[in-house]
């Protein structure tokens, strides 16, 4: 199904996203016309890991749901978190966090958003 205009449905194939950083990242909310929460799918193959950071400058919470594959959540107090299929992570803002890949890699679906405020997507989430 592509987009229905009367109905307000869009569905898409992850692998038909906008991407950025090199495909690693699939863009969601782009992809789907999304404009109230960050949406985002990322691939990562064994081993890698994405950049340690917090949401304090935008006060967004963020979910993690690995759709196939494994990993674990570091947090930057050195406490951890497995994120595998049915396993759900919730990170505050102020939490400084990073995914690492497990033996089979990691594709995960990021959702996020900030409690009683508009989301405001960076540019570098619009896929142009």
């Amino acid at each position: 199904m592509a987009t229905d205009t009367i109905l307000g449905v869009t569905a898409r194939h992850i692998d038909e996203l906008p991407t950025a950083m090199g495909g690693a990242i699939k863009l969601a909310r782009a992809g789907l016309g999304l404009s109230g929460l960050v949406a985002q799918v990322i691939d990562l193959p064994y081993g890698a890991e994405t950049p340690a950071h917090d949401e304090s400058a935008t006060g967004q919470e963020e979910l993690y749901v690995a759709l196939r594959g494994s990993g674990i959540v570091m947090f930057g107090d050195g406490d951890r978190a497995e994120l595998e299929p049915e396993q759900l992570v919730a990170v505050g803002p102020t939490v400084t966090r990073r995914l690492v890949a497990g033996p089979d890699g990691l594709r995960v679906l990021c959702l996020g958003g900030a409690p009683d405020k508009a989301y405001e997507a960076p540019a570098w989430t619009e896929g142009r």
